[in-house]
C-alpha cells in the first residue's frame, strides 16, 4: 500500500473518533450550530456524543467530562467551549482540564489569544478578563507556542499568561501544586481519578523538595493586556493546604508524601 494512501487512513481513522460524554454533574446544554432558534439548545445526556463546533456551556455547579480518542476534557462551571477541526478547542469563558498521555498537538484560543501546545500533559486552561487566558500545567513533557514568541517549555506548576492577538507570553508565576489539587473541582470533583494523577503526585513532590512551601496559595488574573492581579497568601493567613491540619501526626501521615497524596485511591 502507497504510504500517502496509508498516512490518510491513519488521518481519517483519527478524524472519526467520537467525542463521547462520560459524565455530567448538574446543567450542561449544547448548542447544534446547524439549527436556528431555541430548537438549536438541548440537554447534554452521559454518553452523547458531540459533533465539531458544537458549542457546550455548563451552568452553576454543574462540570461535564468528554472523551475525544486518548484525551479526556473537563469542562467546569458557568464554562462555554467547543471543539473545532483538527483537534483545536475554543474556549469562550470559564474554564477547561486537558488530559493526554499520548504525544500530540492541540491549539488552545480563546476570544482574543491563542496558543499551541505540543507533547503530554495535563493543563488546566482558565479565562482572562483581557479576552485571553491562562495556562497551568499540572504535569507535562513539551512546550507551548504563540505566534509572537515562539516556544517556550510547559513547566509543571508554573502559571503562564497568553495574551494579545498576534498572541505572545505575558508574565509566569509560580503556583502551589498540591493546594490546586486539593482546591481545584476539576481535579477532585469528578467518579474516576485522572490517568495521570500519579504524574500529578510526582510533579507535586519535586516542587515541595524545591519550594519548601513558601505560600499557600497564589492566585492571578488579566483584567487588561497591560495589568495583571496576583494575590498571594502566605501561610497563617488562614489557608490551610491540609483541611484537616493538626499538631499531631497520623501513622498514615507519617507514611511519606506519595502515600499521603495517594491514599484512599485504588489502581484500576
Amino acid at each position: 500500500m502507497p504510504v500517502f494512501l496509508l498516512a490518510a487512513l491513519f488521518f481519517l481513522a483519527d478524524s472519526l473518533i467520537a467525542t463521547t460524554v462520560s459524565y455530567i454533574a448538574g446543567k450542561v446544554e449544547i448548542i447544534d450550530p446547524n439549527i436556528t432558534g431555541r430548537n438549536s439548545i438541548s440537554l447534554l445526556e452521559t454518553n452523547s456524543t458531540i459533533g465539531i463546533n458544537e458549542v457546550v456551556c455548563t451552568g452553576r455547579d454543574s462540570r461535564t467530562q468528554i472523551h475525544n480518542g486518548s484525551t479526556i476534557l473537563r469542562l467546569g462551571a458557568n464554562t462555554v467551549a467547543k471543539l473545532e477541526e483538527n483537534g483545536a478547542y475554543w474556549i469562550h469563558s470559564g474554564s477547561i482540564l486537558f488530559c493526554s498521555t499520548v504525544q500530540t498537538t492541540v491549539l488552545f484560543s480563546s476570544l482574543q489569544s491563542s496558543a499551541t501546545f505540543e507533547g503530554t500533559g495535563t493543563i488546566i486552561l482558565e479565562t482572562t478578563g483581557n479576552g485571553g487566558f491562562k495556562l497551568i500545567p499540572l504535569e507535562a513533557k513539551g512546550f507551548f507556542n504563540t505566534a509572537k514568541d515562539g516556544k517556550k517549555e510547559a513547566k509543571p506548576g508554573q502559571l503562564l499568561f497568553v495574551v494579545d492577538k498576534p498572541s505572545n507570553f505575558g508574565d509566569a508565576y509560580d503556583i502551589d501544586l498540591m493546594l490546586m489539587l486539593r482546591s481545584s473541582l476539576l481535579i477532585n470533583s469528578f467518579p474516576d481519578p485522572l490517568p495521570t494523577f500519579e504524574r500529578i503526585g510526582l510533579a507535586i513532590y519535586s516542587q515541595e523538595l524545591k519550594l519548601k512551601g513558601k505560600y499557600d496559595a497564589l492566585i492571578g488574573n488579566a483584567p487588561t493586556k497591560d495589568k495583571v492581579q496576583l494575590w498571594a497568601f502566605e501561610r497563617g493567613q488562614g489557608f490551610s493546604r491540609d483541611p484537616k491540619a493538626s499538631k499531631s501526626k497520623s501513622p498514615s501521615q507519617k507514611k511519606g508524601f506519595l502515600g499521603q497524596l495517594f491514599r484512599g485511591r485504588s489502581k484500576k
